[in-house]
């Protein structure tokens, strides 16, 4: 299965539609936000989404409850929000955590429960092979400010394949 993975989107609205469209364009079958998306008003803007989207709450999540209040007014009934998520997708074990305590993803890592950690946060868009486990952090939305950042960019990770790419978000064709 594909799965998008997209985080620290900071109410980049243009940026958050170009992903829904890459998404689309991808077929991806299930999205998975790291969180950071700050403002509940752009939930509205995942709502053209052809799949599930389950959202991680960040370090600039804002009002919880109005996150849940805004994602039903804007039809994401289907919207998941979580601190963490432990997924098993074509028996690939997945852990999707924000990453603002470096600990609990060197945890998740080193547990090797895990096939493929999804994790966000630093705004570093990068895939690490640790022994068996994958960690993918898609990077963020907003604009490049520190040197080793890519420019914007989502990720999409294959379950069946265990492969996963990084898209960055202004060259992509859709």
């Amino acid at each position: 299965m594909k799965i998008g993975i997209i985080s620290d989107t900071h109410d980049q609205i243009e940026r958050i539609k170009k992903a829904v469209k890459t998404f689309n364009k991808e077929d991806v079958k299930l999205v998975v936000h790291c969180g950071d998306i700050v403002a509940p008003f752009v939930l509205q803007f995942f709502k053209d989404l052809n799949c599930p989207i389950k959202f991680l709450f960040g370090n600039n999540t804002g009002d919880i409850a109005l996150h849940l209040e805004f994602a039903r007014k804007f039809g994401l009934k289907d919207a998941e929000f979580k601190n963490f998520y432990s997924l098993e997708i074509d028996g690939r074990k997945i852990a999707a955590y924000h990453g603002d305590v470096k600990e609990i993803i060197e945890a998740l890592i080193k547990c090797e429960i895990y096939d493929c950690v999804f994790v966000g946060h630093d705004h570093t868009a990068r895939i690490e092979k640790h022994g068996k486990v994958l960690l993918v952090n898609p990077g963020t939305l907003v604009d490049k400010h520190k040197d080793d950042m890519k420019p914007p960019s989502v990720a999409i990770y294959d379950s069946k394949k265990h492969d996963v790419k990084i898209l960055l978000i202004e060259e992509y064709p859709v």
